[in-house]
């Protein structure tokens, strides 16, 4: 019982591995993007966007919240 419980362990790690080389490397390649590689593309969605909200970053020790609210209004 022992020896299954970490083959299973195991093969859980093998397949996370290997799912995380598969998204690295479709960073590298990736045509819906014409952008430099493994960049920050919050920037050009953020550009593209035509909404009327803001978005406001909070940062705390390692951690950024990003918070969406509308625009306000001038009168």
């Amino acid at each position: 019982m022992t020896t299954w419980f970490h083959a299973a362990i195991l093969a859980t790690g093998v397949v996370a591995t290997a799912a995380v080389g598969l998204a690295s490397a479709s960073a590298y390649k990736d045509e819906h993007f014409p952008l430099a590689q493994k960049t920050d593309r919050l920037a050009y969605v953020a550009s593209s966007a035509a909404s009327n909200e803001i978005t406001i970053e909070k940062r705390i020790d390692g951690i950024s919240i990003l918070t969406r609210v509308p625009t306000p209004v001038a009168d």
